[in-house]
């Protein structure tokens, strides 16, 4: 007697693929090329500066950099489609200590559920979009206008947080 699974295999040998339909997208994972589409607009060398040394470890690093990607363009798509630029993402300690970040810094991602992307989207006043994202964003938020970004992030137990630099 064959199991639900071993049926499914087996008639699937013998189904004509579905005309059309597009393959669901690869898994983001810390081996994926740099050129992997995280999200429609963001690319996973943009997370990383495109510097090997700013790759994920682990796969929870890459589930967070995904939450909050999705954050991006969510902003993004309240401005219009404004490209996004990406600053920072994940900083490994050796990059957090040479930029003088804080040995907490939510740039670490150094638990499952904690990360931080640092951006501003191009054409777009980053006081108005970091007016927006404190409306949108129920988690850590850094007032970086008056550096040319903003920092949305996630702590561990994801409280609401607002600094401003």
């Amino acid at each position: 007697m064959l199991t639900v699974k071993q049926k499914e295999e087996f008639t699937g040998l013998w189904r004509a693929p579905a005309t059309g339909a597009n393959p669901p997208p690869a898994r983001f994972t810390p081996g994926s090329p740099f050129s992997h589409q995280v999200t429609p607009h963001i690319t996973y060398g943009e997370l990383t500066l495109g510097q090997e040394a700013r790759r994920f470890m682990r796969q929870y690093q890459c589930d967070m950099a995904l939450e909050l990607c999705r954050f991006v363009e969510k902003a993004r798509a309240a401005f219009g489609g404004k490209p996004a630029i990406i600053t920072s993402a994940y900083r490994p300690p050796a990059i957090t200590a040479a930029v003088g970040g804080s040995s907490r810094s939510e740039h670490l991602y150094d638990a499952a559920g904690v990360g931080a992307i640092d951006f501003y989207l191009q054409g777009v006043k980053v006081i108005e979009l970091q007016e927006w994202a404190d409306k949108a964003w129920p988690y850590s938020l850094g007032y970086g206008a008056p550096l040319g970004f903003i920092h949305v992030g996630k702590r561990k137990g994801s409280p609401r947080v607002r600094w401003t630099y």
